[in-house]
């Protein structure tokens, strides 16, 4: 039997310890409000500052409440400290077979035409285009059951409003990187990012990397220029993969690898990996990963179809916790939100990374009424939805929020005098 009160109040201590970590060194009014913010995004799976305001279940009016998050969002200039004590607060969830999956995605609001800087972007679920903001992230996969930690968020707008556009943003979120990243893990890229600035940088500044290749590129293939496509046909793939999907097919390919040179990057060495009878079209991917040659392709092929994990991040950002739902204008207290957004959906990480302590069990017990937890945990390969559905019917039926942690002490009208013991 799960204890509702127990479990919702083991969580909200769970949250404010998380809370403390990454707001260490902040001021109290900052730090309630943090704190605020990442319990009402969570409770209420939402960005809506009333709904956020409404699972606080604060003793004022909501109105006061939404006004308060709203003047914090919107003088809120904190984002470089807050950013760097959560990353020291993820940092043990990953391992040395972490990797680093960056992409880049877009925030569609074709409703909102009033919003401060919004322009047109490409919303790839409705496959059109509309008006709203573009996204560069990067997300961490966990030690223990691989699960994406987000460890890099921006939200910027179109160049046309000011924005600094997709290759500026692409060597911020590599600068920030490698700034508090090993060279060593591999930086795994979609074939949007397929560039020679990109790969030039990548190989300069000594970065493992594995990006799916355009294949429209010319390289010098045993002596000899070729185009990508045509070196992909002669490669034999000889050795075999067997892949289980996201969905639970069995896929069976055939990999191959080959060395080719890029002469128009310097001479570029690099690893040509190709993946055939994947899809209609073979899969081919760069890297400069460094192995033996009987497991680097096997090892590349699988690091790069653990990709599919920043798109599910994605996709949890705007389907569980309605990220394209916030109703704030301007783009300052947009760019908060959406690290804040990023922090709480971190924390739910730190959660599914360990899955077997009690609070998740717990969890994932409430939102998944089967009697199998046990064999649920061993197959499913993304927590993230049932940790969150069965934080929702918890603290719903809580009769408070989080507010009582932070009221003053009060103070004890008992009279004492110095040197003297109270009395009573």
């Amino acid at each position: 039997m799960i204890h509702y009160n127990t479990l919702g109040n083991n969580l909200k201590r769970n949250i404010l310890r998380f809370s403390e970590k990454v707001t260490q060194g902040f001021s109290k009014p900052t730090r309630k409000f943090i704190a605020d913010m990442i319990y009402g995004i969570i409770a209420s799976n939402s960005c809506t500052l009333t709904k956020i305001g409404r699972a606080l279940k604060e003793s004022i009016s909501l109105k006061k409440v939404v006004d308060r998050l709203s003047r914090n969002l919107a003088n809120f200039t904190e984002q470089d400290a807050l950013m760097d004590n959560y990353l020291a607060s993820v940092r043990p969830s990953f391992g040395k077979d972490t990797m680093l999956l960056i992409d880049g995605g877009d925030v569609a609001k074709p409703c909102s035409p009033k919003m401060e800087s919004i322009g047109s972007v490409y919303d790839a679920s409705a496959k059109t285009f509309a008006d709203g903001y573009w996204t560069m992230g990067a997300v961490a996969l966990s030690e223990e059951n691989q699960q994406p930690i987000p460890v890099y968020e921006n939200l910027y707008p179109c160049k046309e409003q000011g924005g600094l556009g997709f290759s500026v943003e692409t060597s911020k979120c590599l600068q920030y990187l490698r700034e508090n990243f090993d060279s060593s893990i591999p930086r795994v890229f979609d074939r949007g990012f397929d560039s020679g600035a990109l790969i030039l940088e990548l190989v300069e500044k000594s970065e493992m990397f594995i990006l799916r290749a355009n294949q429209n590129r010319v390289a010098v293939h045993k002596g000899k220029r070729s185009k990508i496509n045509d070196i992909v046909s002669g490669i034999a793939c000889e050795d075999e993969l067997i892949f289980k999907s996201k969905t639970g097919n069995i896929s069976t390919s055939r990999i191959g690898m080959t060395q080719i040179t890029l002469s128009k990057l310097e001479n570029i060495k690099l690893n040509l990996v190709v993946c055939k009878e994947f899809g209609d079209t073979p899969l081919v991917l760069y890297t400069n990963i460094t192995e033996t040659l009987e497991n680097i392709a096997l090892r590349v092929v699988k690091a790069y179809l653990m990709r599919w994990r920043i798109e599910e991040y994605y996709a949890f950002k705007k389907q569980g916790l309605d990220f394209e739902g916030f109703r704030v204008r301007g783009l300052h207290s947009i760019k908060t939100l959406d690290l804040l957004l990023t922090i709480a959906c971190g924390y739910i990480g730190m959660l599914c990374e360990k899955s077997d302590t009690e609070i998740v069990f717990g969890l994932i017990s409430i939102s998944k009424r089967i009697q199998k937890i046990g064999y649920y945990l061993e197959k499913t390969k993304f927590f993230y939805y049932a940790v969150l559905s069965g934080i929702t019917q918890v603290v719903a039926t809580l009769r408070c929020g989080i507010s009582h942690f932070f009221e003053p002490e009060s103070r004890n009208p008992q009279l004492c005098f110095p040197g003297f013991q109270k009395m009573g």
